[in-house]
């Protein structure tokens, strides 16, 4: 009985056919592994957004109409735009000691995106009002759209109508609202401010005088 072996141009057959099948099932799991680790990238960036918008939403819930105008002027501690929004806070009752807070939420440029970051410092009544959040290093809290932008919704002074606005100039009133969104028929995140009372209303009110607009 004969006994054949393989052939030298048989057996480079066979390995030819093993290296392209190793290479096809590398490729393919190099593939799955980059599908992989962009839902994993995809998944970390929605979870830190979502973070980053509760963030916004206690601390403007806490936003304070401070009057830190001048002398027959009422005037909120409160400036907002497009870029960035900076506001007074009272601190959370297992902070109570720390006192009033000044405090910034902006969206810094960041390539084709932007990046939205937080400021706080103590309030000190001084006159530098806001300026000393510039000296503050920023906390990133979130990677968002290059679109996005803030925007106020409000009665404006002399306005009776409320709108959404690109901006909340120094005025007798909060916002009743700020929105983090893009387009402008995008609802975006919005957050409603506890406080939207003008202060002198808040002073008839204590009295126990007539309710204002």
């Amino acid at each position: 009985m004969s006994r054949r072996g393989f052939t030298l141009l048989e057996l480079l057959v066979a390995l030819a056919v093993v290296a392209l099948a190793a290479s096809v099932a590398a490729g393919g799991l190099d593939v799955l592994g980059r599908a992989l680790a962009r839902e994993r990238r995809a998944a970390e960036e929605s979870r830190a957004i979502a973070l980053a918008h509760e963030r916004l939403r206690l601390e403007l819930a806490r936003a304070l109409p401070l009057d830190w105008g001048p002398p027959q002027r009422p005037l909120v501690a409160f400036l907002g735009e497009p870029e960035r929004v900076r506001f007074v806070v009272a601190p959370p009752p297992y902070r109570a000691e720390a006192g009033l807070e000044l405090v910034e939420l902006a969206l810094e440029g960041r390539g084709g995106a932007r990046l939205l970051t937080l400021r706080r410092t103590a309030l000190v009544r001084d006159g530098s009002g806001f300026a000393r959040l510039d000296a503050v290093e920023p906390v990133p809290l979130a990677t968002v759209a290059a679109d996005r932008s803030f925007a106020y919704f409000g009665a404006r002074e002399g306005r009776r109508e409320a709108r959404w606005w690109p901006d909340w100039p120094p005025s007798p009133r909060l916002p009743a609202a700020v929105r983090l969104g893009g387009e402008a028929d995008e609802p975006g995140l919005v957050i409603r401010l506890a406080i939207d009372t003008p202060i002198a209303c808040l002073g008839e009110r204590a009295r126990g005088g007539a309710a204002c607009g």
